[in-house]
């Protein structure tokens, strides 16, 4: 991703990755998993050192935020070798790349990215429900 995603853009990402009320895979799409993975980084603090357990932890809570069934020492692995995150070199302690997160997501996007993550899964379950109804009484 060469800009930072704007607000639209993003929606977009939280929107299609969120379509089953779930995150159920971190996307392959390079912009949208970019996306997704800077959304469970902000949760983190800057300049802040975390245990491995404890980021596991933080990772666990950002994926339940997104209804996920993602293991999280994947979604860990992806921040990690993407420079979300990095990692001290004895390899005990990781720190967020706030950096990268400000290439990744736009202020707005930032700003509003857990609303769009709740918005999505709102209409995802809308959706699925109605879908239901439907197939129920043809």
């Amino acid at each position: 991703m060469t800009a930072r995603a704007s607000l639209e853009d993003t929606n977009h990402a939280v929107t299609k990755a969120l379509r089953r009320a779930s995150l159920r895979r971190i996307p392959r799409h390079p912009d949208h998993r970019g996306i997704i993975l800077a959304i469970v980084c902000l949760g983190m603090q800057r300049r802040y050192a975390y245990s491995e357990p404890g980021l596991n932890e933080l990772i666990q809570a950002e994926l339940a935020r997104m209804n996920a069934t993602v293991d999280h020492v994947t979604c860990r692995r992806y921040l990690v070798d993407l420079g979300f995150i990095k990692r001290d070199r004895a390899g005990t302690r990781y720190f967020l790349n706030y950096p990268k997160v400000e290439a990744t997501l736009s202020e707005d996007a930032m700003a509003n990215a857990h609303q769009l993550v709740e918005q999505a899964l709102r209409m995802a379950h809308k959706k699925l429900s109605s879908n239901r109804q439907a197939s129920k009484h043809p």
